[in-house]
């Protein structure tokens, strides 16, 4: 038996999921699509579970002037409860990184509409505007732990969640640490030739609700 690893990008997993399915994308669903890449020689170690904890601070809308407390909002109550019930599954390591606020942007519906009129549009309202966040520490921490795996052979295959380039380096690490290098293609969504050059395979999975 293979001892394997399972490496999630969150973000990258639930957005291609989603995609995909088009269904409510839970703690359920992620872990259950996950173990389906896993074959019957191998034997899973861990599952590494890769995403950054919600925005909580309170943020006032430039042009409303109305201060919204993002640690009561729907969507943080919901990612919250996401994290709990992913904690609970078995052989499931969390690993949480940060989001970082980089100001209010125009919504993609404001923007889709401003660009198919032919005449101004209504100058935007508050609604039509939203916090922009970027997601920090991931990344790093999914190095981190490909080395770590890597250096330490904890496991003899690696098998990695994500569409990001920027794991290219770890994952060189680990190929020359004689640890193969499995990537995940979700519903036929092509990854990056690049991400595919230094890996070992790819395995296609087919979602499943």
């Amino acid at each position: 038996m293979k001892k394997i690893a399972l490496l999630i990008d969150g973000e990258w997993f639930r957005r291609t999921l989603q995609n995909t399915l088009q269904v409510a994308i839970n703690a359920d669903v992620i872990y259950r699509n996950a173990m389906e890449v896993k074959q019957p020689d191998e034997e899973v170690f861990r599952l590494f579970f890769y995403d950054s904890v919600p925005h909580e601070r309170k943020e006032k809308n430039p042009i409303s002037k109305k201060t919204i407390d993002y640690a009561v909002s729907t969507g943080n109550v919901a990612r919250k409860r996401f994290f709990k019930e992913m904690g609970q599954k078995g052989l499931v390591a969390l690993r949480r990184g940060y989001v970082r606020p980089r100001g209010w942007t125009l919504s993609r519906n404001y923007v889709k509409a401003a660009m198919k009129s032919s005449t101004p549009i209504h100058p935007p309202k508050d609604t039509d505007i939203a916090m922009s966040f970027e997601q920090k520490g991931v990344d790093m921490r999914i190095g981190i732990d490909v080395a770590t795996l890597a250096i330490r052979k904890q496991v003899e295959r690696i098998i990695l969640f994500s569409g990001d380039c920027d794991m290219i380096p770890a994952l060189k690490l680990a190929r020359r640490q004689g640890v193969q290098v499995a990537l995940v293609e979700v519903g036929g969504r092509r990854l990056a030739p690049e991400l595919i050059e230094d890996s070992d395979m790819v395995r296609p999975l087919t979602p499943i609700p």
